[in-house]
């Protein structure tokens, strides 16, 4: 690790901020999966939808008690 450590203090950080960011993308480029376990399905499943509308009605719920528009007294 130390290494690697060395690699990065000496050649990486010293870039350029754009270069770095370039060199990333190459690294997380190569590590990403192959197309063939890519799921780019553009159907939604019952799953899906179900975590979709959970994730809402907590964001509407979120935002009428910030508003307080959520009042248990009425």
């Amino acid at each position: 690790m130390e290494k690697i450590q060395d690699l990065y203090s000496t050649r990486v950080r010293p870039m350029p901020p754009a270069k770095r960011l370039q060199l990333a993308r190459l690294i997380l480029d190569d590590l990403a999966p192959t197309d063939q376990a890519l799921d780019i399905s553009d159907e939604w499943t019952d799953d899906d939808l179900a975590d979709a509308a959970s994730a809402s009605a907590r964001h509407a719920d979120q935002s009428m008690k910030g508003n307080g528009a959520h009042d248990e007294s009425r």
